[in-house]
């Protein structure tokens, strides 16, 4: 919804979103600003016309355009008295837990002092970003990082409809409280040709907002003002899960994190981490699979090859192929010293019944 034209900025847009942040923020509202755009700047800037597939064309794009968005939302908040904060991020910032604290604990900052983040994907370095990426997703991820109440993702369509809105036909689905297989059929394909996605990412984001407990409202970006949904009008798509959200470690681990490794555990092992809620101890463990370190999140495996619970490990790829199948009290004579009597302690693991 920001770019018009042969890929431009909508200054209108933005001066509109402006209105309606300052309207907000009188209001006691804290905003966060998750914006696509930069490459599409870059590329008007460049007088492209189609989007490149080339990643290093993508990055330099990108480096052009980012300037040219913040320099638009700057005039535009800067209108109404607000300053602004760029905050680029990379896949590596959300999953790495170090690097996740750091940033929640900078953008707390930022909000402390009464200043709007604008927060983009940092497309100039990160090839994975440019090549698989989208706001949509890093929109979700941002939701978890300053623990928002609401995620609203504008668009150019009035919401998920409950058929493909190109046949001239169908209407708007105003709740969704499950992510199911008739939900993502309907997601359809890729947007335009500035842009990365389309339907389909916003649904991949709906499930992760909505694993977490938390709301998201896909709504039509030229239609409908923030202040509008923000004082429940019946507008968009409502995604709300139903049950209890996880905690911020747990949704980090179920939906953040990227999984390093696998520990393969026998049956009786696979039955008191699922059915009791247990740690798992080295006594169950039967193999591990890639190599990882302390600290890393790895996916639990039962004899079928399924996957049953994810966690953060307190030992090493190495050290658990040393100790596994032994009992807790071999642990220091194996090893030498010990990190514990878990492998993987029941608060750092969340069940996949969960993550799915």
């Amino acid at each position: 919804m920001l770019t018009s034209g042969p890929y431009t900025l909508d200054t209108e847009a933005l001066v509109r979103l402006a209105l309606d942040i300052a309207d907000l923020r009188k209001q006691d509202y804290e905003i966060v600003i998750v914006s696509s755009g930069a490459i599409a700047a870059g590329m008007g800037r460049m007088n492209i016309l189609q989007r490149p597939k080339s990643i290093p064309q993508l990055q330099a794009l990108a480096s052009i355009g980012q300037n040219l968005l913040m320099n638009a939302f700057e005039k535009a908040l800067g209108m109404f008295g607000i300053s602004i904060a760029q905050v680029l991020l990379t896949i590596d910032d959300i999953n790495n837990r170090k690097r996740y604290v750091n940033v929640h604990n900078t953008l707390n900052e930022i909000l402390r002092m009464n200043v709007v983040p604008i927060i983009n994907e940092n497309d100039s370095v990160g090839t994975e970003e440019v090549n698989v990426g989208d706001n949509d997703n890093l929109s979700a991820y941002v939701l978890s990082l300053v623990n928002a109440d609401l995620l609203v993702l504008f668009t150019d369509v009035d919401g998920l409809y409950d058929r493909e809105p190109k046949s001239g036909s169908g209407t708007v689905i105003p709740l969704v409280t499950q992510i199911n297989s008739d939900i993502e059929k309907l997601s359809g394909g890729a947007g335009d040709k500035a842009a990365v996605g389309g339907m389909r990412t916003k649904i991949e984001a709906a499930k992760r907002v909505m694993s977490g407990g938390g709301k998201m409202i896909i709504a039509n970006g030229r239609k409908m003002k923030l202040s509008q949904i923000l004082n429940g009008d019946e507008v968009g798509t409502l995604f709300c899960a139903e049950g209890n959200r996880l905690n911020a470690r747990s949704h980090w681990i179920a939906m953040t994190a990227k999984v390093l490794g696998r520990i393969h555990i026998d049956e009786g092992a696979a039955k008191a981490v699922c059915c009791k809620n247990a740690s798992l101890l080295p006594k169950g463990i039967t193999g591990v699979e890639k190599t990882f370190d302390i600290g890393d999140v790895v996916a639990v495996v039962n004899p079928d090859g399924e996957e049953v619970a994810r966690g953060v490990t307190l030992y090493s790829s190495v050290e658990i192929r040393k100790i596994m199948g032994m009992h807790t009290d071999e642990i220091v004579g194996v090893l030498g010293y010990t990190n514990g009597n878990t492998v993987i302690h029941r608060n750092d693991m969340v069940h996949t019944e969960i993550i799915t």
